[in-house]
């Protein structure tokens, strides 16, 4: 890097090093510090990538002058006082979902950000994603007509073994764990910037691990809704034996559009559009061709079965643009891609959704969206 890369800290030793530093440094960013709880971990982590300071305070890494941006990919209980944190002394942020512990907290993020004039995003990456973005260009340029009906299902084998070690939060409903924030929250932004705000919904959360009995968050969902528009939909996830199956569709007044994915997760993604003119595979535009995937070099550094999900190196390229977009806001560049990064505002209207859901679990009725 050179000194007029602008500088970067990222919170967060797991999903912070092995997407975080290999995006930001691919977008031309210098990362120049990396924030964890335990000082000495932090730097036996981060030594292998590079990172010059390793450090257990936030507060030391903004000393740094050089640093703009803080990135935050922790457990979600932490977010909030590290993003007001960063806030406070005037640095840009990236904040990974889920988002907040509740809309109170990412009201407050948000307002904070607006107050201070920082450049804020939340950390959804997969609206750069080749297949989503390509399908949200189809819907959103009329190939279908108007939008009645999305489906977005995602089923994979996980947490059949009980041994297989899971990072504490995840199985915690208090810390924000569970699936609904891991996953939905990415299905949720989806729905969100396709085909705009969810008016109202109704989920439902289960707990379906064998041989977890001290679990607490969900670990399958399934959640109906409408959106301002008119369309009604459908969308579903679990970590539940047999085999993988994911698929997104939406279907229109004139056709529909799809993405047919491969048989397992990080296999590339092909999307198609049947409509009066016939069944046929969309072509992916140059602006959204990336090269394969490449796999955390590190491997002495995963430990769990998040770690090895999140290593395979899947959503360096869609953090990229992300963390590209943000270089090129901070230096007041126009911005001219078709795709846009998500703000804590969108953060804040995904978190009424997820706190909707949470209530309609809870009370067994359809429930309706809170304003931001």
């Amino acid at each position: 890097m050179t000194s007029q890369s602008p500088g970067a800290a990222v919170a967060g030793t797991g999903f912070g090093l092995f997407t975080h530093v290999r995006a930001l440094r691919e977008a031309g960013f210098e990362v120049r510090a990396i924030v964890g709880r335990d000082r000495a971990r932090t730097a036996e982590r981060a030594a292998p990538l590079g990172v010059p300071l390793a450090t257990d305070r936030l507060a030391e890494a903004l000393a740094d002058p050089a640093i703009t941006l803080v990135t935050v990919a922790t457990p979600p209980l932490s977010h909030y006082p590290l993003v007001m944190e960063a806030i406070s002394a005037g640095r840009h942020v990236v904040c990974e979902k889920p988002f907040a512990r509740d809309l109170g907290e990412a009201r407050a993020m948000l307002q904070a950000a607006r107050g201070a004039g920082v450049i804020h995003m939340l950390g959804a990456e997969f609206r750069f994603d080749a297949a989503q973005a390509l399908l949200r260009r189809l819907v959103q340029g009329g190939a279908i007509g108007k939008p009645l009906y999305f489906q977005r299902m995602f089923y994979q084998p996980g947490l059949q073994d009980p041994a297989e070690t899971l990072q504490p939060w995840w199985e915690d409903a208090a810390q924000g764990g569970g699936f609904l924030g891991a996953l939905g929250v990415h299905m949720i932004d989806q729905i969100l910037s396709m085909l705009g705000l969810i008016t109202r919904v109704s989920g439902l959360l289960q707990t379906l691990a064998p041989g977890r009995p001290a679990m607490t968050a969900e670990d399958s969902y399934n959640i109906q809704f409408e959106t301002v528009g008119g369309a009604q939909g459908m969308i579903g996830a679990g970590m539940l034996p047999g085999p993988f199956v994911v698929g997104t569709r939406v279907i229109g007044t004139k056709g529909g559009a799809w993405i047919q994915s491969g048989a397992a997760y990080g296999e590339p993604e092909e999307v198609w559009l049947r409509d009066s003119d016939g069944e046929r595979r969309i072509a992916v535009p140059a602006d959204l061709v990336y090269p394969p995937a490449t796999p955390f070099p590190h491997p002495e550094l995963l430990r769990t079965g998040m770690d090895r999900w999140h290593a395979l190196g899947v959503d360096v390229a869609p953090y990229a643009r992300l963390f590209g977009e943000m270089r090129r806001r901070i230096a007041g560049e126009a911005i001219d891609a078709l795709e846009a990064a998500a703000t804590f505002a969108d953060a804040a209207c995904g978190q009424a959704v997820m706190d909707a859901v949470r209530r309609s679990a809870a009370e067994r009725r359809w429930v309706d969206i809170e304003a931001v």
